[in-house]
């Protein structure tokens, strides 16, 4: 049996390769699919692709798709969806879109709150606005912090691929999990910190890169945002 000292989750092959297993239900999938069509966006950058999932999906219905992802085993995994051919895989982070390129570019799977601290916000938000046509939008969700999602991570869950023990310490807007993962190959290690920022610190970062919220949702039935709403869902553009 394996055991692998603590690590990045996505780094993990016997790990990650059970992730599109694992997150199967994900609501969020149909929910940009079908604003991309809405807007009609011929071209999507998704920052932080993943999986490559939804970029093959986009793909798939007729987009131009650019996925921009640093971890070399999610990109080994998304050459792999059924459309991968058509989507131009870029192994970096935000900084590397090509200027003035997309209609829209996304941010999925709780990707904006791997940005830990007002300056990385910013960053991300700056080369968003920079890859983004004329008439583009930005769009991304963050975990409502008041719904406090974190307090159910604790405890032991089962997994397309065993068990994973979950313990949850959080300091500030900042919380972090670690996780230890058993099937009948090893056992893995893994800890994560996500920022769960206040509104006001989304805003903020919005507004310094140039952009403004359009519509906000707080759940993948576009029912509007309230006190207890388990998202903030954002569609941003140019102020």
């Amino acid at each position: 049996m394996t055991v692998a000292k603590p690590g990045n989750y996505y780094a993990v092959p016997e790990l990650a390769g059970a992730y599109d297993a694992d997150t199967e239900a994900r609501q969020d999938l149909p929910f940009y699919l079908s604003l991309a069509a809405a807007l009609g966006a011929r071209r999507v950058a998704d920052i932080g692709s993943g999986t490559g999932l939804l970029c093959s999906l986009l793909a798939g219905e007729g987009h131009e798709v650019i996925g921009v992802e640093p971890e070399d085993t999610m990109l080994s995994l998304a050459a792999s969806q059924p459309h991968a051919d058509a989507v131009a895989w870029v192994r970096g982070t935000a900084e590397r879109l090509p200027d003035a390129w997309a209609d829209l570019v996304l941010m999925t799977g709780h990707v904006a709150q791997y940005f830990l601290d007002d300056t990385s916000w910013g960053q991300v938000l700056s080369h968003a606005g920079r890859a983004l046509r004329s008439g583009g939008r930005l769009a991304f969700e963050v975990r409502n912090p008041d719904a406090e999602v974190w307090r159910r991570w604790e405890g032991t869950h089962h997994t397309s691929r065993g068990t994973v023990i979950q313990t949850v310490r959080r300091n500030g807007d900042l919380v972090t999990h670690t996780d230890t993962w058993t099937n009948e190959s090893g056992t893995w290690t893994t800890t994560e910190t996500l920022r769960f920022p206040s509104w006001d610190t989304v805003t903020a970062g919005l507004q310094a890169a140039g952009l403004t919220v359009d519509q906000c949702w707080g759940n993948w039935d576009r029912s509007p945002v309230r006190k207890d709403s388990p998202e903030w869902i954002v569609l941003a553009g140019p102020a």
